[in-house]
């Protein structure tokens, strides 16, 4: 027997999946032109989460991440370019390609909004929580998992 499987394919991912901490999602162009993107988290001494991204740059997709910045879900979204700052260990400068595509890929997941006609945008089957392998129809549409869906909706 044949199992049929479909690709994981979504025109809008949610803001829980890109702040989950484990997030890896990838975006098109219509010209074929892709970068696939990890978001993760770390704790601060106040318990409070601090976000980072990064693009994916080499042949392993789960390690070969090159640090973008931190994305700050907190802006007040007046500014594409306050959604991602730039550090001191930015591995990028405010002109390049990647950064452009990054503030705005996280701009419409924040504003919960549709990427337009011809794009693409999908999440990489793994959990943006936990980061636990995808299998439930549900999950693979949202991006989250069923564990992790009921304990955010807590």
């Amino acid at each position: 027997m044949e199992i049929q499987t479909r690709p994981v394919t979504s025109q809008k991912l949610s803001k829980d999946f890109l702040l989950g901490g484990h997030a890896i999602f990838t975006v098109a162009n219509p010209g074929g032109i892709r970068y696939t993107f990890k978001v993760w988290e770390r704790k601060k001494f106040d318990g409070s989460a601090i976000y980072f991204i990064g693009w994916l740059t080499g042949p392993d997709n789960e390690n070969d991440y090159t640090y973008i910045g931190i994305l700050a879900p907190e802006t007040k979204y007046t500014n594409r370019k306050h959604v991602i700052r730039l550090t001191a260990k930015s591995q990028v400068t405010e002109d390049s390609k990647v950064l452009a595509v990054a503030r705005w890929i996280a701009w419409v997941i924040l504003l919960d909004e549709m990427v337009p006609d011809g794009y693409f945008l999908n999440h990489a089957g793994r959990c943006g929580r936990c980061g636990r392998t995808l299998t439930v129809p549900e999950s693979l549409e949202r991006g989250i998992g069923p564990e992790c869906w009921s304990r955010l909706a807590a």
